[in-house]
Parts: C-alpha cells; structure tokens; sequence
C-alpha cells in the first residue's frame, strides 16, 4: 500500500512541477503513469473496494497538484494588517477550489477505472481523454468554473511547443498530454508484463506522440510572419492601487484625476489608445449607466480625450443601471430599500471625442466573489452561509454578445476582456469572431499579492494570442501589464507593483484561424463520444441488474 501512496505522491509532484511559470513542462507527459500504474495494479489484485482504493489515491494525487499550484488564492487578503475575517475569506475560496477541484478530478479518473473494466483497455484507455476533456469543457462553462489547471494551460510558459493552439485550441494541448501518458504507461507496463516487443513499440509511440507536436510547432513559431493590416500605438497604465486599501476607499474625483495623470505622461501625437485597468475608477462611487454620456466620470474623460482627439480611451470601471418598476427587471437585480432595482455590473467602456460610449460588462463572473452560483437553487441554503465566508449572495449583470469596440478614428477594433475572462479560450474566440482585430485584457490581479497568480494570470494571456492570432494588451492595476504578440511572445511588460505605463504598437489583423472559426472542436467530439460510452456503460448495468 506505501508503495501506491508513494507513487500517487510522485504523480501529484509531477503535476506541480510541470505547471507554470517555474515547471517545466516535458514533466506533466509523465504526470498520468503513476496513477494508471496505481490502476492497473489494484484492478488485478483479489481485495476488495478496489474502486474505493483508487479514488482515494487519485484524491491524494490532485489535492496535492491542486493545493500546491494555486496556492496563491490563499493569498487574497491584505498583505499587512489582514484582519482574522479576511484571512478566513481568503482560506475558504482557497480550501474550497482545491477540495471541488480535487474531488471532480477523482471522480472522472474513477470512472475511467469503471469504464475500463466494464469494456476492456483499448475502450478504457481511449475514454480517458474523453471523460477528462469532458471536465475541462464543464470548468469553461457552468456556474462554478474555474479552468485553472486544464492540462493545455501547462504550456503557457513554453509557448513555442503548441503554436498548434491555432488549429485545436488548449484543449487539444489536454488530449495531446493524456493520450502520450498512456502510451508510455503501456510500454512500461507491457516491460513489467515481460512483453518487451510490444513495450518497445508503445514507447516508441509515446515519445514520438512527444515530440512531433513540439518539432512541427517549431517549425510553425519560426514562420509565422506577424499580420499586419495597420498598426496602432498603445499606451497600457498600471495605477498601482492597493485594491483592499485604495482601490476601493478613495474617491472617484482622486482616482480618476491620477489616472488621467498618469495617461498624460505616456500619450504622445500617435497614441491612439489608452487602455486602463479592470474597476480603474471610480472608487467609492459607481458610473451611472441609465444615461451614461452625462455621467460626471464619463464627462471628466470626454473633457480630457478633447485635448487627444486622436485617443480611444478604454477602462473598466464599476457601474450601476437604476429601473423605477415594481417589478424585478431579470435575475440578478438587486431590490432598493425605497423601491426599485438595481443592476450592478463589471464594465469597460470605450470614449473618444466622436463616437457614443460604448460599453461592455464582463460576463465571465468569479464564483462567490462576483456571482452566486445557480443562485435559484443554492441562495435560499446557502445565502447566510456565503455572507459568514464573506462571499455574495448576488451576483453581476452579465450580456450575452460578445461586443467588440469600433471607432470612426481608426481601423481598431477591439475584444474588451476583463481580467477572468482572459483564461476561456473559445470564450474569447467570440469576440474575434465578431471582428476583433486585437485583444485587450483589462484586469487587477493585486488581489493575491506578488505571487504566481499575477505570473500566470500573464502566462495564459499568450494561449490566446496564440489560438486567434491576435496580438493582446493587458493593463493590469499593479502588474504585469504587456503586449503579447500574435506568436504568443511578450514584447514588452511593466513590472508587478511599479506604478506608470507602457506604450508599444499592436498589430491589426482581421484574419481568422482555423480555432477562432471552429472553437473547440476537440471539447464537442469528447462530449459526444464520452457521452456514447457513458450512456452504453448504464445501459449495461441496468440490464445486468434485470438479468
């Protein structure tokens, strides 16, 4: 048994040493064989509550993998002067996130284990993509996602191996790792089995399953010539504002005149935009969306892009939409003490001295921080619940286009992500799709401190670079603000927890890869075939059952 304990140690390290942005990737095609071996093994032997045996030590291996490489959330809390509240909100998302994840993580290589016996090792073995990739696809998608540790992202930092991503996307990155640990696995264990002609062709396979990716995307990286219909140039601010104890306790007027400040400093006679981070402003206060064009921060950054008329001016900022009805005007509508509702949202919006604001609101939300997940379900269990954890019992306003930001000043037109919504690859496919013709991230990964989160928060942005051909800017409250080109290099970057801007030129470029017209092709055929094998494998039970 310590044996198998050893081994499922080794696979969760492998697992945090192949992660970014200080692992090395070559290890996580490694990652999988200890646990098939753990598999294997225990589906041989003569105990019982094998099942049980494997999902235990499965856990073991993903609690490990998911405690260590995000530890960073533990992190959300005020570095000096955290009060016991806050360290305790900071604990919890962090326990809960690596307890769901790890759980959910056993329980799809539980199933692979049921699969394989119930059908044998060529089916079992080719379902374990499929239930995995089937699990990434959920953490894109529903209310509690969190695609932190999709095995496609592993690559970030080695950006060169998967310049691919422009045909399959990351989550042709999950099926490339699993399918080369399998092969390896099944070499070294027809060795163990004393087959060493076959485990010498299984091996074989696996390292070149390995490497061919990596060759060809070598090849791809070094002839890719960046597009270039028109260049732009781009001036990125980083505010600097510590969010727990300035962002969001100084005024909106302080706020928005150091930022105006600060864009001052960076614009020269060809900026064209300004690009600031996620909330920049204003503060304490909320942007009035009913009639935005009047609103009095709205009104100070059309006074100041009337001395740029040359600018596009893009910040995030929180706003606020009033409705004067008794009833309530959708889901996520917050009734008002004097009648009324409200609508709060997460917003970027772009000005300039020709066009109407136009506004965007984020709509990939963070579970418990700005959405309540199946909040029809859940908010009546667990409302007192999430506000004793410091979580919130509503959640924003979302919408469902992907709007891009055109200007009559230039040919720019602009995906507006905000922070989160930068690690959901088809997601921000959307927005090229509709016309982005570059990307820009808006984001405030201060929350966890000079940790890795900010460091791989960056990593990632270049994945969808990478997928969509799209150069990215990200302006980051206090780092690492860059722009990323289309080959998923960084260019250029302002170091975390420096104040001022950066300025560089992007690249405009209208074409679309073969993943920005498709999306995840991968994730839908291993829906389909997973769900087949699933449905089959009930199927049987219950007619062995009536037997």
């Amino acid at each position: 048994m310590w044996k198998s304990v050893l081994l499922a140690l080794i696979a969760g390290l492998l697992f945090v040493l192949s992660w970014p942005t200080n692992g090395f990737p070559l290890l996580v095609f490694f990652a999988f064989i200890p646990l098939l071996l753990i598999e294997r093994q225990f589906s041989e032997a003569e105990f019982g509550k094998k099942g049980l045996k494997i999902f235990g030590l499965s856990l073991f291996t993903f609690l490990i993998f998911n405690a260590l490489t995000y530890s960073w959330l533990s992190h959300a809390h005020p570095e000096t002067d955290a009060t016991l509240s806050e360290l305790q909100q900071a604990w919890f998302a962090y326990l809960f996130a690596v307890i769901v994840n790890s759980l959910l993580m056993s329980l799809a290589f539980l199933f692979f284990h049921k699969i394989r016996l119930k059908f044998g090792n060529f089916l079992g073995y080719a379902f374990l993509p499929m239930i995995w990739i089937f699990l990434e696809k959920l953490h894109l998608n529903w209310d509690f996602a969190w695609p932190w540790l999709n095995l496609g992202n592993a690559f970030a930092s080695f950006h060169k191996w998967v310049q691919w991503y422009s045909v399959t996307g990351a989550l042709g990155g999950t099926l490339w790792v699993i399918l080369v640990n399998e092969f390896l696995f099944l070499g070294i264990n027809s060795f163990l089995e004393h087959q060493k002609a076959w485990g010498k062709k299984m091996l074989i396979l696996g390292i070149f399953t390995m490497l061919l990716p990596i060759g060809g995307s070598y090849i791809m990286y070094n002839n890719y010539v960046e597009k270039s219909e028109q260049s732009v140039e781009v001036v990125l601010l980083q505010p600097k504002l510590d969010p727990y104890r300035e962002k969001y306790q100084l005024s909106g007027d302080q706020i928005l005149m150091d930022l105006l400040n600060l864009a001052q400093k960076g614009i020269t006679d060809s900026t064209q935009f300004v690009i600031v981070p996620e909330t920049a402003f204003p503060g304490l206060d909320n942007v009035v969306l009913n009639d935005v064009e009047s609103d009095y921060y709205i009104q100070r950054i059309k006074e100041f892009v009337r001395y740029h008329p040359q600018v596009n001016f893009i910040s995030g900022m929180d706003a606020v939409k009033f409705f004067n009805q008794e009833e309530m005007p959708n889901p996520t509508a917050i009734e008002m003490k004097n009648g009324g509702w409200l609508n709060h949202y997460n917003a970027v919006a772009q000005l300039n001295t020709k066009d109407s604001v136009q506004t965007y609101f984020k709509s990939k939300l963070v579970v418990g921080v700005e959405l309540f997940p199946y909040m029809s379900v859940l908010k009546p269990l667990l409302g007192d619940a999430m506000l004793d954890f410091g979580g919130s019992v509503n959640s924003l306003t979302t919408q469902e286009e992907r709007s891009v930001f055109s200007n009559t000043l230039n040919n720019g037109k602009v995906a507006p992500l905000v922070c989160y919504e930068s690690i959901f690859g088809e997601f921000v496919s959307e927005f090229v799709k509709n016309g982005a013709n570059f990307i820009s991230v808006s984001t405030n990964d201060s929350w966890w401190g000079n940790t890795q989160g900010h460091k791989q928060f960056l990593e990632y942005a270049k994945l969808r670079a990478i997928e969509n051909r799209r150069d990215v800017v990200r302006a980051a409250n206090s780092g690492i603000s860059a722009f990323i080109n289309q080959r998923g290099d960084i260019v250029k970057s302002l170091p975390y927890d420096e104040k001022g801007f950066l300025r560089g030129e992007v690249h405009l470029n209208s074409e679309l890869t073969p993943y920005t017209k498709s999306g995840d092709v991968v994730g839908r055929i291993a829906l389909i075939l997973a769900g087949v094998m699933t449905a089959f494998y009930f199927m049987s039970l219950i007619l062995k059952k009536k037997n």
